[in-house]
């Protein structure tokens, strides 16, 4: 089902307080959704990834009573000048790369999933191939970051490295901000919420000032507490009543390894597919996907 700037507007209105949207940036928010031609071209590019931040924010779920599920590939592309974004677009090959090199000409938001692969001078990864040469990720990333309004990292691989960088990361994995040396706005999680991306870049759109956290350049208004801290079986954390066993109802997984006291993310109070569920409340202790430790065994306790 196609959206349309009013849904979206409409959308961003009815969620505005999940989605850290302050009153006062919501006219300027339909400003710009009315007037597309001043719209900053998007360019979303992928890594080191499984395109789960891709198939999470196409999942995004607006009033279903009223519209039923949105189409954000719709959205990027009819109302947001998504210029190039690979999971989401029918072109190919060589008019794709020319989409994506008319959108460096504009003013443009560069989106990143997955991290980085740097040996082999970035060989492991390309993107595509233009005049006969491949191009790599780290090619990419590093041009076009240089060039962009915004670098925003959607998920913790693009973030932080990720399940790519684990172990022995034999491909060199980096952050986009470990490469490129430019300051990015993070949005760890594995995969990202479809309202922390939605928000971040309504934002940019509209030219607000995004404040980040000083170690990690989250958003503050999206990660600021624990999982923990709004977490159902909390209660039962205080009173020591501790699960044995996965899915167990009316105990509390920490003692099975949940990471929801060290990870700062608000899945708990947010919730998943419409605010429907999310991991402990699917039975299944967090596991701390939103972290710069992710998935290693050890993340740090703030």
């Amino acid at each position: 089902m196609n959206i349309s700037r009013r849904k979206f507007f409409k959308y961003c209105i009815g969620s505005a307080a999940s989605l850290g949207l302050a009153p006062a940036l919501l006219p300027k928010l339909v400003k710009a959704l009315e007037n597309p031609g001043v719209v900053p071209n998007i360019i979303w590019i992928e890594g080191a990834s499984c395109s789960g931040c891709s198939v999470s924010l196409a999942n995004l779920i607006g009033d279903c009573s009223e519209y039923g599920p949105t189409d954000f590939p719709d959205l990027l592309f009819n109302y947001m000048n998504a210029s190039f974004a690979k999971t989401f677009m029918t072109a190919a090959g060589d008019h794709a790369v020319e989409s994506l090199r008319a959108a460096q000409q504009t003013d443009y938001i560069l989106v990143v999933e997955g991290g980085v692969p740097t040996v082999f001078n970035g060989m492991t990864c390309t993107l595509f191939s233009e005049n006969g040469v491949d191009v790599t990720m780290l090619d990419a990333v590093n041009e076009l970051a240089a060039g962009a309004q915004a670098v925003v990292c959607v998920g913790t691989c693009s973030s932080y490295g990720g399940i790519p960088a684990t172990g022995e990361n034999l491909t060199g994995i980096k952050s986009v901000s470990e490469c490129t040396g430019i300051p990015t706005i993070n949005l760890p999680g594995c995969p990202a919420h479809p309202d922390w991306v939605a928000a971040t870049i309504a934002k940019v759109l509209c030219g607000e000032e995004i404040v980040l956290d000083q170690t990690d350049n989250r958003p503050v208004d999206l990660y600021h507490r624990t999982v923990h801290y709004t977490c159902p079986r909390r209660p039962l954390y205080e009173k020591g009543h501790f699960a044995t066993a996965i899915g167990q109802e009316g105990k509390c997984f920490y003692e099975l390894g949940c990471r929801g006291p060290y990870t700062i993310a608000d899945c708990s109070a947010r919730g998943w597919n419409n605010g429907f569920n999310y991991c402990i409340q699917a039975g299944v202790p967090c596991v701390g996907c939103a972290e710069k430790a992710f998935p290693g065994d050890q993340l740090i306790k703030h």
